[in-house]
């Protein structure tokens, strides 16, 4: 049987199946799956809340840049600030760059007929 595992959750599932399936299951076996499961899961939580901190890092930049440029942020100058904030949230997403050249249909059509209507024409004159 090929065990594959799709998540964390079905890793420690098939692992605890595994371990109980003896006669006489290993404590410490299964608590080593558990820890290994708490450790991926706290891993990513880290990863989440560093992405998180740097959105908020960026939000309190722009309601500070709000408040430079306008004293206290009110009803009227609510508009400024929330502009402030999504531009900032936009132009902190980096997109990577895809240096993979991109072909369409269309051009290749097109330089195919272009080619062949020369080719033709080259053809009659020799």
């Amino acid at each position: 049987m090929v065990k594959k595992f799709t998540s964390r959750k079905g890793k420690l599932e098939l692992g605890l199946e595994d371990e109980l399936s003896f006669n006489d299951p290993n404590l410490e076996n299964i608590l080593t799956l558990v820890d290994s499961y708490e450790k991926d899961n706290l891993d990513t939580i880290d990863k989440l809340k560093r992405g998180k901190s740097l959105e908020l890092k960026r939000i309190n930049g722009a309601l500070k840049q709000t408040i430079d440029a306008h004293g206290p942020i009110t009803k009227v100058l609510i508009g400024s600030a929330s502009k402030r904030i999504h531009g900032s949230l936009l132009t902190s997403q980096v997109k990577p760059l895809d240096n993979t050249p991109k072909y369409s249909i269309k051009s290749m059509l097109i330089g195919f007929t272009v080619a062949s209507a020369l080719f033709f024409t080259i053809c009659l004159f020799l």
